[in-house]
C-alpha cells in the first residue's frame, strides 16, 4: 500500500520523462545493434587474406609480389556509403528511422550474400562494395538522428555509443570469419553464413529504433534549451525545432567556409587510420621472417583494434561534449602523428605492433565520433543527415587516398615512407584546425 501511495504521488511529468528516457535508451540500443552489423564492412582487411586468387586482381590472374587490386574493396565500399547517406537522409524524413534503417540493412545483407557467389573481382565489388555500401550509408545516420531526438543535450554521447557498435562489429565478425575459415569453410560459404547473422542482428536492431514523437507546447516549455520561440498554444511540434537552436539549411551549410574546412580536416584526420585498418595485415605479413607475420595473431590484432576503434568512438563521443571539438581533435592528431612514425619500427614486437595498430584505430574512432558531433553542433540537427552525407565524402575519399598511395608509392618508398606521409597529414591538419578555430569566432550567416 505504501509503495502504491508513493507511486501515486510521483508527478505525471516525471513519470512521462522516465518513460521517455527508457524508450530513448531502447532506441539507442537498437542503433548500437544495427551499427554492430554495419561495422562488419571494416572486416575486409582480414577477409582479404581468405579470398580466392581469382578475386585478388581484376584480370583474375595471379601476380606474385604485386599489391592486389582487392585492397580497393573497402575504399569503394566507403564511396558507396557516401552515395547511400543522402538517400537515407531523405527516406528518414519521409518514412522515419526504423523503416530507413531496416531497408538499408537489408540492402547491406543482400549485397554480402550475392557477392559471395562471385568469382571475379569486378562483379564482386558491385555487390559487396556498391550494393552493401549504399545500404550501409542509408542506415548510418538514422539511428543517431533518432537518438538526438530523445537526448538533445547529449549528442556526443549518443554518437559515441552508437558508433561503438560500428567499431565493435569488426571485432565480432573478424573472429567469427577467422574461425570459419580456419575450420575449412570456403570464402563464399563463409560470406553466406555471415550474411545470415547480419540479417538476424540488423532486423532486431532496426525494429527497436524509434524517433521521439512530436511534443506538445507544455513539453516544449521543459526543453533544455529554453530560449527558442514558443509555438501557438496546443500545436504539436517536432523535438528538433523546439529543443535545439535553429541551424543551417543544406545550401547554407555546404557553401560555407566552415564546411570546406571541416571537409579537409576530416580527410587529413581519417586517411592514416583508414589506411592502417585496411592494410595492417598486409604490412604485418610483408616480411615473412618478422615475429608478427602470423595470420592468427594479425586476425586477433584486427579484432582487438576494432574494439579500440569502438571505444575511441564512445569515449571521445563523451569527451567532446565536455572539452569541445577543437581540443579533442588536437589531442588525437598528436597521438596519430606519433603512432604513424612508430609503426614502421613496431613489427619487431607483437606487443608493440598490437599497441600501435590499436592506438591508430582508437584515434580513428574518436575522430569519426567527434566529427559527427561537430557536424550537428556547427550546422544544427534539422538538416544534419543531409549535410553529413556530403561531409562524409571526406571519409570515403580518405580510404581511396590511402589505397592509391600504397599502390603508387610502396615499391618506391616502402612502408616507412608510407607511414611518414601519413604522419605529415597530421601535421598539416594542425594548420587546418587553426583556420577552423578562427572561422568559428564569428557567427555564421544562419545565426545572424
Amino acid at each position: 500500500r505504501g509503495v502504491a501511495l508513493r507511486a501515486a504521488t510521483v508527478p505525471a511529468d516525471v513519470v512521462a520523462k522516465d518513460n521517455a528516457n527508457f524508450r530513448g535508451a531502447v532506441s539507442v540500443f537498437g542503433g548500437v545493434l544495427a551499427h554492430l552489423i554495419l561495422g562488419a564492412m571494416y572486416c575486409w582487411g582480414n577477409f582479404l587474406s581468405y579470398a580466392p586468387a581469382s578475386l585478388l586482381f581484376f584480370d583474375g590472374l595471379a601476380h606474385p609480389g604485386m599489391t592486389p587490386d582487392a585492397i580497393q574493396v573497402l575504399p569503394m565500399a566507403l564511396v558507396a556509403v557516401n552515395l547511400g547517406m543522402p538517400i537515407g537522409a531523405c527516406m528518414n524524413k519521409k518514412f522515419g528511422p526504423r523503416i530507413t534503417t531496416l531497408l538499408g540493412c537489408a540492402l547491406m545483407v543482400l549485397g554480402t550474400f550475392l557477392g559471395s557467389y562471385q568469382t571475379r573481382l569486378l562483379p564482386f565489388m558491385l555487390y559487396y562494395s556498391l550494393m552493401a555500401g549504399v545500404g550501409t550509408g542509408m542506415s548510418y545516420s538514422t539511428p543517431m538522428i533518432a537518438g538526438w531526438s530523445w537526448f538533445p543535450k547529449s549528442k556526443g554521447l549518443i554518437n559515441g555509443l552508437i558508433l561503438f557498435g560500428f567499431g565493435s562489429g569488426a571485432f565480432v565478425f573478424n573472429n567469427v570469419a577467422t574461425g570459419l575459415a580456419q575450420s575449412g569453410v570456403l570464402f563464399g560459404e563463409m560470406l553466406r553464413k555471415l550474411a545470415l547473422m547480419y540479417a538476424a542482428g540488423s532486423l532486431l536492431g532496426s525494429l527497436l529504433i524509434k524517433a521521439k514523437p512530436p511534443v506538445t507546447v507544455r513539453e516544449a516549455e521543459n526543453c533544455e534549451i529554453g530560449d527558442t520561440a514558443t509555438p501557438p498554444a496546443n500545436m504539436p511540434v517536432s523535438p528538433d525545432p523546439v529543443c535545439d537552436e535553429p541551424g543551417a539549411t543544406f545550401k547554407q551549410a555546404v557553401t560555407s567556409r566552415r564546411f570546406s574546412l571541416l571537409w579537409v580536416i576530416g580527410l587529413m584526420a581519417f586517411t592514416p587510420g583508414i589506411t592502417v585498418m585496411g592494410l595492417y595485415k598486409r604490412f604485418g605479413m610483408s616480411n615473412p621472417a618478422a615475429v608478427v607475420a602470423d595470420d592468427q595473431f594479425l586476425s586477433l590484432v584486427g579484432g582487438i583494434g576494432a574494439v579500440f576503434s569502438g571505444l575511441g568512438k564512445m569515449i571521445w563521443g563523451i569527451v567532446v561534449d565536455k572539452i569541445g571539438f577543437l581540443r579533442g581533435y588536437q589531442i588525437t592528431t598528436v597521438a596519430q602523428i606519433a603512432l604513424m612514425l612508430l609503426l614502421p619500427f613496431a613489427a619487431v614486437s607483437k606487443v608493440a605492433f598490437a599497441a600501435a595498430v590499436c592506438g591508430a584505430l582508437f584515434c580513428l574512432g574518436g575522430s569519426i565520433a567527434m566529427y559527427v558531433t561537430c557536424n550537428a553542433q556547427t550546422f544544427g540537427v534539422a538538416n544534419a543527415g543531409e549535410i553529413y552525407s556530403l561531409l562524409f565524402s571526406s571519409l570515403a575519399l580518405s580510404s581511396v587516398v590511402g589505397a592509391k598511395l600504397t599502390i603508387g608509392m610502396l615499391g618506391t618508398v616502402g612502408w616507412h615512407g608510407i607511414f611518414t606521409v601519413l604522419a605529415c597529414m597530421g601535421l598539416l591538419n594542425f594548420g587546418m584546425l587553426k583556420l577552423f578555430q578562427r572561422e568559428t569566432r564569428t557567427k555564421p550567416a544562419w545565426e545572424t
